[in-house]
């Protein structure tokens, strides 16, 4: 593709976001990407309905206001259990290579706190 006298080169596969790191279709994002593909075709199939079967008009605040929404939901839930999955997948190597047991840093130091309150306060 050419803009402005730039040549673009654009190689990379439809499917690349399916995959790992390590190459092959990870579980999540396939069944992300699915469900946010059939969330958009079932969306509008329901909007059809609604509007030629039951004789509805069409509400374009609500559509424009919940079908984004719902795709969000779609998509950050699927980001946030591929991103889990990865974490728990890089402390299993961490294990395996070194043994030792990733563990939560601990906590500051905390203020102390008064078991009542002063009167008047």
């Amino acid at each position: 593709m050419k803009i402005g006298g730039l040549e673009f080169k654009f190689r990379m596969p439809y499917d690349n976001a399916l995959r790992g790191i390590g190459g092959e279709y990870e579980i999540n994002r396939v069944l992300g990407g699915f469900g946010a593909l059939c969330y958009c075709i079932a969306v509008n199939l329901f909007v059809g309905w609604n509007i030629v079967v039951e004789s509805r008009e069409f509400d374009v605040v609500a559509y424009c206001a919940a079908f984004p929404g719902g795709l969000a939901i779609i998509i950050g839930a699927a980001a946030g259990a591929t991103g889990f999955k990865d974490r728990r997948v890089a402390e299993a190597k961490v294990i395996e290579r070194t043994g030792a047991v990733p563990v939560e840093p601990p906590a500051g130091p905390q203020a102390p706190v008064p078991d009542h309150v002063p009167e008047g306060g």
